[in-house]
């Protein structure tokens, strides 16, 4: 029978398919629903800008009159004609730079939400690794305690040891049980929640690597920060640098019309051409001074948000020290305990010169310090990719 249970656990285990870090992010980023929705965006804003710079239609206007001149010959007189309004030199084309350079400035910006979503899409897959980590290692102390709890009875059934100890090690053990059981649950919902906002699909047979996680180290280089708001930053400022050559011209358009006239006793073709003089207008000079009040604003704002980011990116490589120092810590403190401290304990309580209570209390201190370290790194890698976000960063 447990041939059976063994060769349909490794067919089940044949059908798995394993998902590092970089396929998970990849899955998200050929489904996602936000990176398609700022496609859209852009194609939206362009085609508005097409729309507000496109050239005015033709006019068409006519008129009719029933004359009566003196000389007594009566009669109807009417007028057709067609005008059209062109755009001077390459105006229309710099309308359009100067919209769509701030289509692109407000797009990049958007694109923060993208890198923000994949940021947290990472930090998903560390907290998920580290629950499936602190669930394995909750488990072999279970396992441990569950050994000792049988050769415990044995010692029961003998009379050398009381009713009470072995309650007591049966008490912890059941405590340790449901513990795990609230652990795996924990790691189960982190997974789930991965892969449901990485868009994969088929949950049971998907497994996720966790050999790829990205190291704790005190301190991250980070190049080209604050990349995504610099871009944005520029295409404002080139918005406004390309509005002060449009309205920098004393003739931005003609009107031109065809008029045909059909009067009693004549028919008159005539052309028309009107000119608007600009210079006659302070409309122009009012436009160039909005523009670089315009740059302006936007260099005061830049400084400010630089400032802000900058603050920000400090505090958090701080932090990111402080939770890397505290594992490291946490570590060797952990180690040493395992290491020197527990089997002491344990011996000492196998000669029965150390009680259940003592002893069960030092393994729980054992725990203690592994959820520290467990925290501790969730902690961290919270820190870390909320500093990716911060910084721009768009790399792995």
């Amino acid at each position: 029978m447990k041939y059976i249970v063994l060769s349909l656990f490794l067919m089940q285990t044949g059908y798995a398919s394993t998902y590092t870090l970089d396929k998970v992010l990849r899955s998200a980023g050929q489904n996602s629903a936000l990176s398609k929705a700022l496609q859209q965006e852009g194609l939206a804003l362009e085609a508005k800008n097409q729309a507000n710079t496109a050239s005015d239609p033709i006019e068409v206007f006519g008129e009719g009159t029933k004359a009566y001149p003196d000389t007594g010959i009566q009669g109807n007189e009417y007028s057709v004609g067609i005008s059209k309004k062109f755009m001077l030199g390459d105006i229309q084309a710099q309308e359009q730079k100067v919209t769509r350079l701030s289509n692109q400035a407000y797009l990049l910006e958007k694109e923060r939400n993208i890198l923000h979503f994949k940021n947290g899409l990472k930090n998903i897959y560390h907290q998920h690794c580290l629950d499936v980590q602190n669930y394995r290692s909750f488990r072999q102390s279970y396992l441990d305690l569950v050994k000792l709890y049988k050769k415990k009875q044995k010692a029961y059934e003998y009379k050398e040891i009381s009713k009470t100890e072995l309650m007591q090690l049966e008490t912890e053990k059941n405590r340790l049980y449901a513990q795990l059981q609230e652990m795996h649950m924990q790691q189960e919902i982190s997974k789930e929640n991965l892969l449901m906002l990485s868009n994969i699909k088929d949950i049971k047979h998907v497994k996720l690597s966790c050999r790829d996680m990205y190291p704790i180290r005190s301190d991250v280089t980070l190049s080209d920060t604050f990349e995504l708001s610099k871009d944005a930053y520029q295409k404002r400022v080139q918005s406004t640098q390309e509005a002060l050559k449009r309205h920098s011209g004393a003739f931005e358009s003609i009107d031109l019309s065809v008029q045909y006239s059909n009067e009693l006793d004549i028919d008159k073709y005539s052309v028309g051409i009107s000119v608007p003089l600009t210079f006659s207008s302070r409309r122009s000079e009012h436009e160039r001074a909005a523009a670089m009040y315009r740059n302006s604003a936007v260099s005061f704002e830049f400084e400010q948000s630089m400032i802000e980011k900058k603050s920000m990116l400090i505090q958090l490589r701080s932090q990111l020290k402080g939770h890397a120092l505290m594992v490291q810590t946490l570590k060797r403190n952990y180690r040493n305990y395992q290491k020197k401290l527990l089997p002491l304990i344990k011996r000492s309580y196998d000669l029965g010169e150390t009680s259940v209570i003592e002893y069960l209390l030092n393994r729980q201190k054992s725990y203690q310090l592994r959820q520290e370290i467990y925290a501790t790194k969730k902690a961290y890698y919270n820190t870390l990719f909320k500093l990716y976000t911060i910084s721009e960063k768009k790399d792995n």
